[in-house]
């Protein structure tokens, strides 16, 4: 990956004509296709996804593409099948290439390349997580120590404030920005536990269930005496279940999760699983579109916002009016 560092004058203008050339030589490669600029019509949105067909980003997808039909723009949504943040990048150069109008990603794609692309004109959007020292134009996601907040307040509602907590975490994918920020977010809040706690172990499923499952296995075979769980990836919490259901260890945990996978929300109602943290993922497609449409018309008064998403645990006390109040 070529590191770009940003020049004034003339070297800056030849550091720039050299990126666009080998953004060209990767479209003769054939690595990745987008419609031809000169070929759309109107406004031209390209959403770079982490994983393009995961029930969650399918979410985002959907409300995506309800925006896009609404604003009348044209969008492409294009990612990976599996976590591979270097083809997320290829197709950000791609859609630097076609003079994309705006793209939106994942903030998992290199620092570089959302320079390059802003630098070029091109608004990019992030969701999910940030890249604060990037050029970004807007993020939208989680508060982060927010989200630890709820986890401590709960777990201490179960245990009261003296227990000691032994704590695994799993996350998607450890050397994620995002995961790093959760992780020192938890860290941080739950300093103020009295009972004191560690972090025995920290795992990666790289968005995958079989691989997540044989993970917390492990886990559970290494620190038989871990007593929360914590998932920082869709689907790790109800392989997390699984794997401590299956063992033969007898201590007592709690076991949290994030978003609201079918899984998990039937593991919290029938009371197998603690809690999980929710947010929209539709929303992340269709209010960064929506912000995308005022933006263009005033992009000065729009430029490095932080819009946090409304996030709540979801817990056996109100799985219930959870799922009637949001359609689940």
């Amino acid at each position: 990956m070529c590191t770009i560092k940003y020049e004034s004058g003339e070297n800056c203008m030849i550091k720039k004509k050299r990126i666009l050339f080998a953004l060209f030589g990767i479209i003769l490669l054939g690595c990745h296709s987008v419609a031809d600029s000169e070929n759309q019509k109107g406004t031209y949105i390209l959403f770079v996804t982490p994983l393009v067909d995961h029930n969650l980003w399918l979410e985002a997808k959907e409300g995506f593409m309800d925006a896009c039909a609404v604003y009348q723009y044209h969008c492409d949504w294009i990612g990976p099948k599996t976590i591979d943040t270097n083809r997320m990048n290829d197709v950000m150069k791609t859609g630097i290439l076609q003079k994309a109008d705006a793209i939106i990603t994942q903030g998992v794609v290199d620092t570089d390349i959302v320079d390059v692309a802003v630098s070029y004109g091109i608004p990019v959007i992030l969701v999910d997580s940030d890249m604060p020292k990037s050029k970004r134009t807007a993020y939208f996601g989680k508060d982060f120590h927010y989200q630890a907040q709820l986890f401590l307040e709960d777990i201490e509602k179960n245990w009261g404030k003296d227990k000691k907590l032994i704590i695994s975490i799993q996350v998607a994918q450890e050397s994620f920005t995002i995961a790093k920020e959760q992780i020192q977010q938890i860290r941080e809040v739950f300093k103020q536990h009295p009972g004191g706690f560690e972090i025995v172990s920290v795992t990666s499923s790289r968005s995958d269930v079989v691989r997540a499952k044989k993970e917390w296995a492990q886990v559970i075979s290494d620190h038989p005496d871990i007593n929360v769980a914590l998932n920082f990836a869709g689907e790790s919490a109800e392989a997390c279940y699984e794997a401590m259901d299956h063992s033969s260890s007898n201590t007592e945990r709690l076991i949290y999760g994030v978003d609201d996978m079918d899984e998990t929300i039937r593991l919290i109602k029938e009371k197998k699983i603690n809690g999980t943290i929710t947010t929209s993922f539709y929303g992340y497609g269709y209010e960064t579109i929506k912000y995308l449409y005022h933006y263009f018309s005033d992009p000065k008064a729009q430029r490095d916002q932080v819009i946090p998403a409304t996030i709540q645990l979801v817990t056996p006390n109100n799985v219930e009016e959870y799922i009637n109040g949001s359609g689940q």
